[in-house]
C-alpha cells in the first residue's frame, strides 16, 4: 500500500503550540521511517490512527509537519532497502527508541498520575510518603488497608518512605520491583530499562517482580540497574548529590553518554531530538546544567562537540561534523 503525500504545514501550524498526542504521533512517524519498522508497525500506527477523533487529529498535524521536514509520509515500495527512505533526510532513531515510547504512549494517557514536559511536582500520600515526580514522569497508586504499591510507567521519581513496618512500600517498573520500609531513593524508568538509585538506608531490588526470585540490597550511596535484555546487575557506588540534582533544577552529568544526556534533555523541552551517528551517541559529556535552559545546554553541546545541530519544527538533530574531531565534552560551571 502507498500512501498518499500530505501537506506541509503551513507558517501557522509551526509556530503553534503541539498537543503531547500530536507530539507523540510525530515520534511515531520518525520511527516509521527510520528503518527499523516492520509492516506491523505501519498497521499498528494505521489501527492506532483511526480510533478515535483525537488520535486521527494528532495524526494529522504530525504527518503535516513530518512533510516538512522529513520525506513524503510514503510506505517503501517492494525490493527496496527501507533505510533508503531516510537516505534524503539521514535520520536514524538510536535504539529504537520511538517504537518503545508509543507502545507506551497510551498507558500513559490514563495514568493516575502524570507530570507535563518540563513540570515537576510534590506528591503526599495519605501515610506521609512524599513523592517527587521529574518532568514527563507517570505512574499509577495502588494503596490498600495492606498494601502501599505504585507503579512507575515512564519518567523518574524521588520517594521519601513513610516508616510502616506492617506495609511495606513497594515500586513496580520495568518487570521489577523496588521495596522499601522507611528510607529514601530515586527509580527511573525509560522503556524497560530501570535504575534505582539510593540515598538512605536499604532497597531490595527484586527482578523479575516476584519476591523469592533474584534480588539484590542496595544500600545508601549505591545504585543498581535491570531490564528484559540485561537483567539484574550488580550495585555499584553511585554519585548520589550529582544524580539526584535534577530535585533542585538542575542536571549533572559526569562522564555520561550523549545518548543518555539527550533522554534527560527531552524531559524538558517539547519535540524530538534524534542523534543520527551512532558513535555520536556514546561519546561521553560532563558538565552541570539548568534544566529550564535546554536551547543553552543544546548551544553548549553544539559549541564543545563535534556535532552541528539542527532545529527544525518539533524535532532537532545532532548530526556530526566532521571538519572536528571525536572528543569527549567538559563544562566547568
Amino acid at each position: 500500500m502507498t500512501r498518499p503525500d500530505y501537506p506541509s504545514a503551513t507558517r501557522a501550524e509551526l509556530d503553534a503550540p503541539m498537543a503531547p498526542l500530536a507530539e507523540k504521533a510525530l515520534e511515531w512517524l520518525v520511527f516509521l521511517h527510520s528503518g527499523q519498522e516492520t509492516d506491523a508497525d505501519w498497521a499498528a500506527y494505521e489501527d492506532w490512527r483511526a480510533s478515535g477523533v483525537a488520535e486521527r487529529k494528532a495524526a494529522e498535524q504530525a504527518e503535516r509537519l513530518w512533510a516538512g521536514i522529513g520525506p513524503a509520509l510514503r510506505r517503501p515500495r517492494a525490493g527496496l532497502p527501507r533505510r533508503s527512505v531516510l537516505a534524503g533526510a539521514g535520520i536514524a532513531l538510536v535504539g529504537g527508541a520511538g517504537l518503545a515510547a508509543f507502545l507506551g504512549m497510551r498507558r500513559d494517557l490514563f495514568a493516575d498520575v502524570r507530570t507535563a514536559v518540563g513540570e515537576r511536582r510534590t506528591l503526599t500520600l495519605a501515610d506521609g510518603t512524599r513523592i517527587e515526580l521529574d518532568a514527563a514522569t507517570s505512574l499509577d497508586l495502588h494503596y490498600s488497608a495492606k498494601t502501599r504499591r505504585i507503579e512507575l510507567l515512564e519518567g523518574r521519581i524521588f520517594v521519601s518512605v513513610a516508616a510502616d513496618p506492617n506495609r511495606p512500600f513497594i515500586v513496580d517498573a520495568g518487570g521489577g520491583a523496588a521495596r522499601a520500609l522507611g528510607t529514601a531513593f530515586e527509580i527511573s524508568r525509560s522503556g524497560d530499562m530501570v535504575n534505582v538509585v539510593v540515598s538512605e538506608h536499604t532497597v531490595r531490588v527484586c527482578y523479575p517482580r516476584e519476591t523469592d526470585g533474584p534480588h539484590v540490597d542496595v544500600d545508601a550511596g549505591s545504585e543498581v540497574e535491570f531490564s528484559r535484555a540485561g537483567g539484574l546487575a550488580r550495585p555499584h557506588a553511585a554519585d548520589v548529590v550529582s544524580r539526584m540534582s535534577w530535585r533542585n533544577g538542575l542536571l549533572a552529568f559526569q562522564d555520561r553518554p550523549l545518548a543518555e544526556v539527550v533522554a534527560q534533555i527531552s524531559r524538558y523541552r517539547h519535540g524530538r531530538i534524534v542523534i543520527v551517528d551512532g558513535e555520536l551517541a556514546r561519546l561521553p559529556v560532563s558538565g552541570l546544567f539548568e534544566s529550564a535552559d535546554t536551547a543553552a545546554l543544546l548551544d553548549a553541546l553544539s559549541a564543545a562537540l563535534p556535532v552541528t545541530i539542527d532545529q527544525l519544527p518539533w524535532l532537532t538533530l545532532i548530526r556530526r561534523d566532521a571538519s572536528r574531531p571525536l572528543e569527549p565534552f567538559t563544562r566547568r560551571r
